[in-house]
């Protein structure tokens, strides 16, 4: 089997350079990296070491200066703004430090929204939150709208729309972010679990010693290249 065929995400020389006033920022330099399907891979280093501008590379989020970026072998950067939105519906989940949550709907409503614009069935989509929530210590919370739930509430409730659809991938932007050490063993468990039985492949951005701690491979990045690459058993 191919390097291609067994790659969930692949960046080769990707740069990214933003224009603020007249000053050039080059947030990612020269980052070639491969990230093998059923992956559960961190990417640590300091604010602004470039971590969560690489994630949002690999999403097609945004596109990089020069270099190109494949997710299950396919060119995200050739790639149309229509095509780019169906294959994250399809097969990427993410989850955000701002939680990205819709402040009309529910906790519910919110976990279940991605399934419900893949056709998945209610009953099926109710059930997969419903069992995420009482993992995660969201039961009872179904019916409330954003603005109700904590901040670490709301992270959860993203944490769970993200993994609900069962995407080939998740990229997680400090997926631990609010919440006390039982709450993130309690979500690292459910994503360990389904990187675990259903080979989804999870790449973080993260500062957190606890996502580390449990990442199977670790990059560290500084100043927008990778200083090293740690793969544990």
């Amino acid at each position: 089997m191919s390097d291609t065929d067994t790659a969930a995400v692949r960046t080769e020389g990707v740069w990214k350079v933003f224009h603020q006033e007249a000053e050039e920022v080059q947030a990612v330099r020269d980052v070639s990296l491969t990230v093998g399907r059923g992956e559960f891979t961190a990417l640590a280093g300091p604010s602004g070491s470039g971590k969560t501008t690489l994630l949002n590379l690999i999403g097609g989020l945004t596109r990089p200066t020069e270099g190109r970026v494949e997710v299950a072998g396919r060119d995200v950067t050739a790639m149309s703004n229509r095509d780019l939105a169906q294959l994250r519906l399809d097969q990427v989940g993410f989850v955000f430090q701002a939680y990205n949550l819709l402040p009309v709907l529910t906790a519910m409503e919110n976990a279940e929204f991605p399934m419900l614009l893949q056709g998945v069935p209610a009953d099926e989509r109710r059930a997969r939150v419903h069992e995420l929530f009482e993992r995660t210590g969201m039961t009872g919370l179904e019916d409330r709208r954003p603005g109700k739930l904590s901040g670490g509430q709301q992270q959860r409730v993203a944490v769970v729309r993200a993994v609900a659809s069962r995407p080939a991938l998740v990229l997680a932007d400090e997926p631990t972010a609010n919440l006390d050490s039982a709450a993130s063993a309690a979500l690292l468990d459910v994503m360990a679990d389904l990187n675990r039985e259903l080979g989804v492949t999870f790449v973080f951005a993260t500062h957190d010693a606890r996502v580390m701690d449990r990442s199977r491979r670790l990059v560290r990045m500084l100043d927008g290249r990778i200083d090293s690459d740690e793969t544990r058993e």
